[in-house]
């Protein structure tokens, strides 16, 4: 079998490392050479630069003060010949070149006659100034003999230390590749032995974990890879027993939780289907969980429940009641459970005041769960409490509507037993007990209509397909208006109005809306009955109007006037029950239609009764009269 040196992934990591170890410690000496080989070049060249022009500008002296240029000339000639001296020129004190000698490009001397003409600028100061631009070095020495004669300007060259710097780095780069290739060569031949026997383990460990349990021959290796081979054999045997352990554990709990996910999808939709509001605290005694019928009773966000303390949550709880019927907190409900241990939950009764006005019925309940330490439940009770509260509204109602003509009734027959009148006097109480009989049997068998209507939801109502204005016209034909009033006028229907419904109630609710316009118009005045059409939406509705020219109501009596025992009268001089209204609601409703009012105070009222068309009956048009 054929091994690798090394692993497959130490191999370019190690070489990797060794290359990079080495060639910073070569640059590192490479920086730190040419560092000082440019420092001490750079010094040389200075230091001859300096000593050039300064023995240049010993020598002009003499000349320059006799003006003599072909002997200032002589000198700059000789003088450019040092190494790396480009060019040599001489100006007088105020910048004026007088002889200006250079170098051509084959290395050659040469007068440079041109720049004659040209003015520069010296140093401010009479000493020497030296300074580079790009890779030329440029000083200045003044000419003084008792004053400042004039400048002697060289130019040197620092294209020397270029080379250098070149010379430097390929001598880094060749040593690097030697270095390196050295490095790598001398780790292989240390780790080739060690890295065979860590390969023949690496086999031995691939062909372990595909044995499935079974026993394995050790490989040939140095004695502590064969004590590593036995421990990975015996750690795959028993590892290999407990994975087959953790297989089957592994199975149950994917079962387990299949059946818990299921009940929590159940009890997820059973909370998102509840009515009502559930929160759970977790041991700290902070909020855990909340359904979300909680958050539509309250309107709190979610924000602000989820990890609440019970403190904080009882406080946010409490502003959203009425100041009467505050929340007293969980700390009081867990007080009133502990004291009843029989019965582990306790209840309060709340009622929010915003930003709904609803109430809610708060319970308690504690939890052995390890989770789960207590759960607050919220349930809507307000229908409930309307209902009571309408229950006994009604009950205080009926019984105050009843106990008035019962008084009377009692009234005057207690006196008609222990006194003795004429004729006329006893014909008249008796009279009275007579009228006031009528209006409680009235009262009472209106009473009954009402309970046997809601009852039975219209299950007693014999339905069929009924012409409206036959029952309207069967309806004014049978029914009498008061003495010296004249019989409602109604209009004539062009055509049928056929509905589905029970005549008798139809005709019931109608009478109702008669005696009501004879009666609140008092004046007297024309009862007018029309007939009505329209088509709403995709619903063909057809009905019976009818309007009194009345004393009228005002818009807060309109909103009332379907509340039962309610009366628009309060004079007492209009006779009535105060549940015509709601009969014929209560009729209609159950007829799938609805009743419209409108009433001006002192112009009257109109009353329409609405019905939804036989499906039968053709459509002759849109919203239209037909009376």
């Amino acid at each position: 079998m054929k091994y690798a040196w090394l692993p497959r992934r130490m191999q370019p990591l190690l070489l990797l490392l060794t290359s990079a170890i080495v060639l910073m410690a070569i640059l590192g000496h490479s920086a730190f050479t040419m560092r000082q080989q440019i420092g001490t070049a750079q010094s040389s060249i200075e230091n001859q630069a300096r000593a050039l022009v300064k023995n240049v500008a010993v020598t002009v002296g003499k000349p320059l003060v006799l003006g003599s240029f072909d002997e200032l000339e002589l000198y700059l000639m000789r003088s450019i010949e040092f190494p790396d001296v480009q060019d040599l020129l001489i100006c007088d004190a105020d910048g004026r070149v007088l002889s200006h000698v250079g170098r051509k490009a084959d290395g050659a001397a040469h007068i440079i006659i041109d720049s004659i003409s040209l003015r520069l600028q010296p140093p401010a100061q009479a000493r020497s100034v030296l300074s580079a631009v790009d890779q030329h070095m440029l000083v200045w020495e003044p000419v003084v003999a008792g004053s400042t004669l004039g400048w002697v300007r060289a130019n040197f060259s620092t294209a020397a230390l270029d080379t250098i710097r070149d010379q430097i780095l390929r001598t880094t780069l060749i040593a690097a590749a030697i270095a390196i290739a050295a490095s790598s060569f001398l780790i292989y031949l240390t780790l080739r032995r060690p890295m065979q026997a860590l390969e023949h383990a690496r086999q031995f460990a691939i062909r372990l974990d595909q044995s499935d349990g079974k026993p394995l021959s050790l490989m040939p290796a140095p004695v502590e890879i064969e004590d590593l081979q036995t421990a990975l054999h015996h750690a795959s045997l028993r590892l290999h027993a407990q994975r087959q352990e953790l297989a089957r554990t592994i199975e149950e709990l994917c079962v387990n939780q299949m059946v818990l996910s299921e009940r929590n999808a159940q009890l997820d939709a059973i909370f998102k289907l509840s009515p009502d509001g559930f929160l759970t605290f977790n041991q700290e005694g902070r909020v855990q969980y909340a359904s979300p019928a909680f958050f539509r009773m309250t309107c709190l966000s979610e924000d602000r429940v989820i990890g609440a303390s019970e403190d904080a949550l009882s406080q946010r709880i409490a502003d959203l009641c009425i100041p009467t019927v505050r929340f007293r907190g969980v700390a009081n409900l867990k007080e009133n459970a502990q004291a009843d241990a029989a019965d582990r939950a306790s209840r309060e009764i709340i009622e929010l005041g915003k930003p709904l006005e609803r109430v809610l019925e708060v319970g308690l309940r504690k939890s052995d769960a390890q989770t789960v330490s207590k759960i607050l439940y919220f349930r809507d009770i307000t229908y409930e409490t309307e209902v009571d509260r309408m229950k006994s509204e009604f009950l205080s109602t009926a019984a105050h509507e009843l106990r008035t003509p019962m008084a009377s009734i009692f009234g005057y027959s207690e006196v008609l037993i222990h006194e003795e009148f004429d004729a006329d006097t006893r014909r008249e109480f008796l009279s009275t007990i007579y009228r006031q009989s009528e209006l409680m049997a009235s009262i009472i068998n209106e009473l009954l209509d009402l309970a046997r209507i809601e009852a039975r939801r219209g299950k007693d109502f014999v339905l069929e397909t009924l012409d409206l204005v036959d029952v309207v016209a069967r309806t004014l034909h049978e029914y009498l208006p008061p003495n010296g009033r004249e019989p409602a006028v109604c209009e004539t229907a062009q055509g049928p109005l056929p509905i589905v419904a029970d005549a008798s109630k139809i005709q019931q609710a109608f009478l109702n809306l008669m005696a009501n316009a004879f009666k609140f118009s008092p004046a007297g005045g024309t009862v007018q009955v029309r007939f009505v059409r329209e088509k709403h939406a995709d619903e063909k509705r057809v009905g019976v109007c009818v309007q009194d020219p009345g004393i009228g109501m005002t818009a807060e009596q309109q909103a009332r006037v379907f509340e039962r025992f309610y009366r628009a009268d309060h004079s007492g001089k209009i006779p009535g029950t105060g549940l015509g209204m709601s009969i014929v609601k209560e009729i209609v409703e159950i007829h799938h239609g609805t009743v419209e009012l409108s009433s001006q105070v002192g112009v009257g009222t109109q009353v329409t009764l609405w019905l939804p068309q036989a499906p039968s009956a053709a459509d002759p048009g849109g919203d239209e009269a037909v009376g």
